[in-house]
């Protein structure tokens, strides 16, 4: 368990992760890209992304038939070093699609984090899947 850094910063970037899972859950696009750089990186058990626009096209794919989203974090460890983190994190999600089917997922993030003009972001996010239950949604 790793918690170094300036708590001002640590809290910041708890919140990062609570507006991230806020928007996730609230299918608010604008707000959730808004938690990643412009070249950020996101790598799952599905796809590995860089550049915000991939990310924004991932992010319609996965939403298209989503008619309810809940999304949970629960932040494990965050190291701060001057104007970048590495943090650990756990995710819980659950999408509801139209014909009621739902998509259950679970795993851990290794995130490493920057700071760009007083806010913190995700520069690289790499998903690690614990527990996944997936419908045949074609995902």
């Amino acid at each position: 368990m790793a918690w170094t850094g300036p708590m001002e910063d640590r809290l910041a970037i708890r919140e990062l992760y609570d507006s991230y899972a806020d928007a996730a859950s609230r299918a608010d696009r604008a707000a959730w890209l808004g938690c990643y750089t412009k070249d950020a990186r996101w790598k799952t058990h599905y796809f590995d992304l860089t550049g915000i626009d991939a990310i924004a096209q991932q992010y319609d794919a996965i939403g298209g038939d989503v008619t309810d989203t809940l999304v949970h974090t629960q932040v494990f460890s965050i190291e701060v070093d001057g104007d970048s983190a590495t943090c650990r994190a756990l995710q819980i999600e659950s999408l509801l699609y139209a014909n009621g089917a739902t998509y259950e997922l679970a795993g851990l993030y290794e995130d490493e984090l920057v700071r760009e003009g007083g806010q913190w972001l995700f520069k690289y996010r790499n998903y690690l899947v614990k527990r996944e239950k997936a419908p045949d949604v074609g995902l």
